[in-house]
Order: structure tokens, then C-alpha cells, then sequence
């Protein structure tokens, strides 16, 4: 029998050594290369349980090293811990090869015919483009190897996509005419420019992105809708494509992860608790009778208010119904009725029509363009379902002008109201990062003498340095919350807007304790969710353009 202090003593003669070492390192450190970098970041992109697979290979490695180190012969135990340590590997590739596309499966292949070089042209091709795609269909879409025209085209994709997604985008337009193309991006609401590409280029990414998402490549004029998804190193989006065209050229709306976008939970709007006093009753059922307006400039959050409005009702208890004129989310257990446009019998306001006749609960109208459904809405009178009509407008009182003038009678327009809800979004400020300060002038902006307000950041200290802050990316703002301004129509306030006089019925809702937009977002800057400086941004042309006057004689 082996005594131990001998093996031991024996162990600790082989690994002094100068080579015995060298080359157990050698092993390891290749091993651990490509564990940490090849194997985790193709982990992570297609998914796996990253955590699972980790505590397997530092299982492995410490068995596989005590192996090498401590074997009583070293060239038995280091071949013995070199397959120790390559197990977990190969049996990742054979569980990977398993689950993955064909196309993108790992190989090792010594043959040299073209078939195989095409293959591993492919492959380099795949690999030279920081985003993967999946069409329409859910295939896989093949990159063109390097040599081929097509590549430069997912380049030129990488270079609008990839940047974008990394920086949060949600939406991003390009605009292609003879003059060439133009790539923006929005980020927070905020829009900004990406770059131009020539009239050649801009053709090829149209068609390219058109195809993926399984539009008819013969129409350009008529508006399209189509998907696709894009796969990046650690995150998979889903990517809506509207592609439209005009007489000066064509037009490409890219939405990222929208239903994602539109749909939030009720108490995250940012409503203040005053304003939910006024909305929040209207979910009982007694008090279900009668409408609400809401409405925001566009891309001002209207679409995700009017999604969390009627989730406050029950669809499962409640006939809850939509009419859109496309939908962008799914409303769990509510009847979604999209307006078919290419019916000419069927115009929007008599699908609504139909619609009341099913006699609903709930209703949300959406896009209300027209005086013809407006007039719809409006005869269903304060005895009616609650109906929630959704339009652009720039203010309240421009809400409240527009309807009246679709309508086309004061009385009859203004029976049903129960509240009008204006919002617009602003920035919310990075809490990383975001500074306080006391501004010296707290009366002009009638707060109380010493109050704290912030403002953006975007640099942080690390380490006796100052660098971009890591979680806003340096921009200072990280999403966006809602503004709103609710106004109850009361009795008192309802028989001035019939008389025709704003000016009254806002005075009048006021004194029901109606908060004004900037007194809403003033309280979002004391709270140090948002900034003085975005609350400027945002509200600064509101009053630029006076709204019309509701006019007392019927116009249709």
C-alpha cells in the first residue's frame, strides 16, 4: 500500500517542475477562454439556463484540475483531466446542436467541397453582423456571405438597428424619395436623426426590411403592416413594420416591442390621486353611463392611456368592447373590434353603431376622426354605456372644441360628458444620477422658499472619476411617466360648455379642484420625477395655437 505523505511529497516533486505546470495552465486558461467568451455569450443568445450550465463547467473544472495536479502519474492524469474538463463542453454542443436552427449548429468539417466552403461562408457571414433576424414566418433569415451584394445591406441594418436597441429606441422612421434616405430614431419620446444613405442604399434596407416582414413587395402606396423578430447578444425584440407611401416617396414606421409600449398597468400613468378621485368612480357599476374624451398630441401616450382605462373595468362580469382602427395590444377578455377599411359599405361610425346595439358596458372608440361617429357616440346621450372616445388635440379646450364641431350640436355633445382627460409625457429623470438642487427662484415658480427640485445628470463618480452614468448611458433621463389634466364636467360645468363659454367651464371645474397640466407636472418636479427643464420642453407651445370656438348651430 501507497503511504500518503509519500503521494503527496511525489505530487509536489512533478510540480516543481518548470513545464508540468506550463502546460496544465495552457490547458486551463484555453479552457477557461472559451468558456467565458464563446460559450456564455452563445448561452445567453439563444437562452439557455445560463446559471445551470455554469455550475456544471466550475464543477467539472475543479475535478478536472485536482485531477492534473494531484494524479499520482501525470501523464495519466492529465489526459484524464483534460476530458474532464472538455465533458460539459462537448456535451453542450451536443444539447445546443439539438435546439438551434441547422444553419447556425456547431460543425467541424475537413472536406473541401463547395458545399462546405458555402456553409462556412455562411457562417462567417452570420457572425460578421452584430444582430440575427427572424422573418415573418419565424425563419431564420440567411445573411449573404461577405463576397455577395446582399451583405452590405445587413450592415447597413447593424448600423441603424443595433446602436438604437442598445439606447432603448421604440421607434425609429426612415423616409426614402429620389434625394435619398433618412434614418431617425426616438428615444423617450424625444426624436433624433441618425444618419443618410444614398437613394441606392435606402432602396436595398427598404426592400430588405419589407420582405422580412412579409409585405407585398408590388405595393408601395398602400399602408402595410408587417413583423419581424431581431436577436441581438442578450435580448430578442420584436420589431412592427408600417410602410406607406406618398407622391414625394416612400415612408417605413419601425416600432419596437409595441405592444409592450401600450400596454401598462392603470396605476402607472402617472395620475395624480386628485385625478383619480374623478375617474376612478366611473368603474362602478352605477356610475357607468355617459363619456369621457381623452386625448394628447401624437405619440403623447394616448393609445397606452386608453388600453389602462379599460382595464380598470371587468370583462369578464362586463360586455367591454373596442373599436379601433388598428390594434396594437391585446385586452384580456375584451371584444376588440378592428374597422375594416376595405369595406366601402361599412364606414367607421356604423360599425359603432352595430357595436352599441350589442348593448355594451364599456366602450373604448378609438382614432375619432369624423363628425359621423362622433355624432354616433354623441346620441347614445348620458344614459348610454360609458363610452371612453379617444382623439389627438393639443389642449383641453381644444379636446373640448374638436368634439363639439364633430358633433355639430352643443347640446347634444356636451349631455353625455363626464370628465376630459388631456395628457402629455414627460422624460423621467435617471435616479442614478439625477442632481438636487434649491432653485433661488422658488416665488416665480411658485414653490415654497427652499424647496428641493432636480435636474439631470448623466455623469457619475467611480473611482475618483467622473463618467457617463452606466444606467441612463450619459442622457440624464431613463422613460417616460405621464402629465394629465382631468377635468370633471359637473352639472354647473356642463351648462357652461353648453352655453358655449370655456372660459367659465374651466373656472367652474377649477373650483371642483381640477389640477392644471403645469400644476400636475410641477408636483412631478418637487417629487423629482421629472425636471424643470423637460417640463419647459414639453409644455412650452402648448398655448401657441388658440383653439377654435365651439360653435352652438348644428354643422352636420
Amino acid at each position: 500500500m501507497i503511504d500518503l505523505p509519500i503521494l503527496l511529497s511525489d505530487a509536489s516533486v512533478l510540480l516543481l517542475s518548470p513545464w508540468k505546470p506550463l502546460i496544465i495552465w495552457a490547458v486551463v486558461a484555453s479552457w477557461a477562454w472559451l468558456v467565458a467568451t464563446k460559450i456564455q455569450a452563445d448561452a445567453t443568445f439563444y437562452r439557455f439556463n445560463l446559471e445551470k450550465w455554469n455550475i456544471a463547467f466550475i464543477s467539472f473544472a475543479a475535478i478536472g484540475i485536482g485531477v492534473m495536479i494531484f494524479g499520482w502519474i501525470f501523464w495519466v492524469g492529465w489526459p484524464i483531466g483534460l476530458l474532464i474538463l472538455l465533458a460539459p463542453v462537448l456535451f453542450y454542443w451536443k444539447l445546443r446542436n439539438e435546439k438551434v436552427p441547422e444553419e447556425n449548429r456547431f460543425t467541424i468539417s475537413f472536406s473541401k467541397s463547395p458545399e462546405a466552403a458555402e456553409r462556412k461562408a455562411n457562417k462567417r457571414a452570420q457572425m460578421s453582423v452584430s444582430l440575427k433576424y427572424l422573418d415573418s414566418g419565424n425563419q431564420t433569415v440567411i445573411i449573404p456571405s461577405e463576397k455577395e451584394a446582399g451583405h452590405e445591406v445587413f450592415l447597413v441594418l447593424d448600423s441603424i438597428l443595433a446602436p438604437s436597441l442598445e439606447e432603448r429606441a421604440t421607434r425609429l422612421d426612415l423616409g426614402l424619395s429620389a434625394g435619398g434616405c433618412i434614418a431617425t430614431r426616438t428615444i423617450d419620446t424625444v426624436r433624433s436623426k441618425i444618419d443618410n444613405f444614398d437613394t441606392k442604399t435606402g432602396v436595398a434596407v427598404f426592400n430588405q426590411i419589407r420582405l422580412m416582414a412579409g409585405l407585398d413587395m408590388d405595393e408601395n402606396r398602400q399602408k402595410q403592416i408587417g413583423m419581424f423578430k431581431v436577436m441581438s447578444t442578450d435580448n430578442q425584440y420584436e420589431i412592427t413594420i408600417a410602410s406607406s407611401g406618398t407622391s414625394k416617396g416612400q415612408l417605413l414606421r419601425i416600432d419596437v416591442d409595441r405592444s409592450q409600449q401600450v400596454k401598462m398597468p392603470y396605476d402607472g400613468l402617472g395620475l395624480l390621486d386628485k385625478q383619480r378621485e374623478i375617474l376612478d368612480p366611473l368603474t362602478q357599476i352605477q356610475n357607468r353611463r355617459g363619456m369621457v374624451l381623452l386625448s394628447a398630441p401624437p405619440g403623447q401616450g394616448l393609445t397606452t392611456t386608453g388600453y389602462a382605462v379599460m382595464s380598470t373595468h371587468d370583462s369578464y362580469t362586463s360586455n367591454v368592447r373596442t373599436l379601433e382602427i388598428e390594434k396594437q395590444a391585446t385586452l384580456e377578455g375584451a371584444v376588440q373590434q378592428v374597422w375594416d377599411q376595405t369595406n366601402p359599405e361599412v364606414d367607421y361610425a356604423r360599425t359603432l353603431q352595430s357595436m352599441l346595439r350589442r348593448d355594451p358596458d364599456v366602450v373604448l372608440v378609438t382614432d375619432l376622426e369624423d363628425s359621423a361617429t362622433a355624432r354616433v357616440a354623441a346620441e347614445s346621450g348620458p344614459k348610454g354605456p360609458l363610452l371612453y372616445m379617444s382623439f389627438s388635440a393639443s389642449s383641453t379646450t381644444e379636446t373640448i372644441s374638436k368634439w363639439v364641431q364633430h358633433v355639430g350640436d352643443l347640446d347634444l355633445a356636451t349631455a353625455p360628458l363626464k370628465a376630459i382627460v388631456h395628457q402629455r409625457l414627460v422624460r423621467r429623470l435617471c435616479d442614478n444620477c439625477k442632481i438636487g438642487f434649491v432653485p433661488a427662484d422658488s416665488g416665480r415658480l411658485r414653490l415654497p422658499e427652499g424647496t428641493q427640485l432636480y435636474k439631470a445628470g448623466g455623469q457619475v463618480e467611480d473611482r475618483n472619476k467622473i463618467i457617463d452614468c452606466p444606467v441612463c448611458k450619459g442622457n440624464g433621463y431613463l422613460g417616460v411617466t405621464g402629465i394629465f389634466e382631468v377635468m370633471p364636467v359637473s352639472s354647473e360645468v356642463k351648462k357652461c360648455l353648453a352655453e358655449g363659454d370655456l372660459k367659465a367651464a374651466q373656472t367652474a371645474a377649477r373650483r371642483e379642484k381640477m389640477i392644471l397640466m403645469q400644476e400636475a407636472a410641477m408636483q412631478k418636479a418637487v417629487r423629482g420625477i421629472t425636471s424643470i427643464e423637460e417640463i419647459k420642453r414639453v409644455l412650452s407651445g402648448e398655448k401657441k395655437k388658440p383653439a377654435p370656438k365651439p360653435t352652438s348651430k348644428p354643422t352636420g
